[in-house]
């Protein structure tokens, strides 16, 4: 009795943990598929409209970037979801 209940439990666990981690992620976490290093000259601004990006889009995949800030050599990311 008590090698079927352990079983049992194992069992259960397992289904657990398997439904747990195999979720897709939620829409709370952007997902970045494509990043850009900044160049001499490029803002926020520039950066949006040559990779044709929506700025709210823009601003959900970078969350701490400063567009008042940006520097050359810092990586953006300009496209995802």
């Amino acid at each position: 009795m008590t090698k079927s209940s352990s079983s049992s439990f194992a069992l259960v666990l397992s289904f657990l943990l398997i439904t747990m981690f195999s979720t897709a992620p939620t829409a709370g976490f952007p997902i970045c598929s494509t990043i850009h290093g900044v160049q001499v000259g490029e803002t926020c601004f520039s950066i949006i409209q040559k990779f044709a990006i929506e700025q709210p889009l823009f601003l959900r995949l970078n969350p701490n970037i400063n567009c008042s800030g940006i520097f050359v050599g810092q990586w953006v990311c300009v496209n995802g979801r």
